[in-house]
């Protein structure tokens, strides 16, 4: 899958380089805040987009909303702190995942696989 990675923390977006490159991914990007994350999907159009929830400038939830605005990507968000439970996504798909850090292979194999099936076409 060509995939787009949002990490304000630069040892987390060479992980996410580093091992989606050994399970067979492209990382067609990388992004270091919320604003960032916005610009390259659209420049790039992944796949899937895996982002930190908490992230400087504008935060992954808020991030992916403008996204899904233009494009209907699957979304992993990540993070270290529990998910707050009133993180309410108007979703146009249910390509949705959490993986709270630290992440490991198998766990971000799994999601990922989870993901494979294709979108249908946005409407």
């Amino acid at each position: 899958m060509r995939i787009i990675v949002a990490d304000d923390e630069p040892d987390m977006r060479e992980y996410f380089q580093t091992i989606l490159s050994v399970l067979g991914h492209e990382v067609l990007a990388v992004a270091a805040d919320g604003e960032e994350l916005v610009a390259r999907c659209i420049e790039t159009i992944p796949e899937v987009v895996i982002t930190d929830l908490r992230m400087p400038l504008l935060n992954g939830d808020e991030a992916i909303r403008r996204i899904w605005q233009r494009i209907p990507v699957p979304v992993v968000f990540i993070s270290a702190f529990p998910f707050p439970e009133d993180l309410k996504l108007s979703a146009p798909t249910t390509a949705l995942r959490y993986l709270n850090k630290p992440i490991n292979r198998n766990q971000l194999r799994e999601v990922l696989d989870s993901l494979s099936s294709p979108l249908p076409p946005k409407t």
